[in-house]
């Protein structure tokens, strides 16, 4: 996803951004995580409270929700957003419109580590799978049992080459990326 969120955007679980060395991470768990090579470098301390998404809303504000509403926030609503940015400095900042910093986690280091070159041995990405579409199915509730995240059938529609998400057939074989 590279290393920055624009307004509108979320992350699901087990998504990132990454920004030089350091990623941030949606866990699993609901904790959304700031980690270096070496190990944790600031949390939410928001696991195991139902999270599921982090979305960067339109009001400006970075929050953190559940199925009941909001588990943490950049507290930053009303202010004229434009993006979350994972730094090469190991700081995040989400930044205004004009600019400027509007919010900051301060982990920014005077001697950030320098991003690894992708190793030539690496494993290759693994290769897409296929899923028959089964009576009942949607593509959401596909994504839902796949991914564990029904907000990732748009995933599944572009790989599908799927103009109409809303239109799938028993029998129909999906491409799940």
């Amino acid at each position: 996803m590279g290393d920055t969120l624009h307004v509108g955007e979320e992350l699901g679980l087990g998504q990132s951004l990454q920004g030089g060395a350091y990623t941030l991470t949606l866990q699993d768990d609901g904790n959304l995580v700031l980690c270096e090579p070496g190990g944790v470098v600031w949390a939410t301390s928001t696991h195991d409270t139902g999270v599921r998404c982090a979305v960067l809303q339109d009001d400006g504000n970075f929050v953190l929700y559940t199925g009941d509403g909001a588990a943490w926030a950049t507290d930053t609503n009303g202010q004229d957003a434009d993006r979350l940015v994972v730094q090469a400095d190991r700081n995040v900042v989400l930044y205004g419109k004009d600019g400027g910093a509007l919010w900051a986690s301060d982990t920014s280091t005077d001697n950030p580590i320098a991003a690894e070159e992708p190793d030539a041995a690496a494993p290759p990405a693994p290769e897409a799978r296929t899923y028959t579409v089964e009576p009942g199915d949607t593509l959401w509730a596909v994504a839902e049992r796949l991914y564990g995240d029904g907000n990732r059938y748009r995933e599944i529609a572009q790989a599908s080459g799927i103009d109409n998400p809303d239109a799938v057939n028993v029998g129909q074989v999906l491409t799940i990326p």
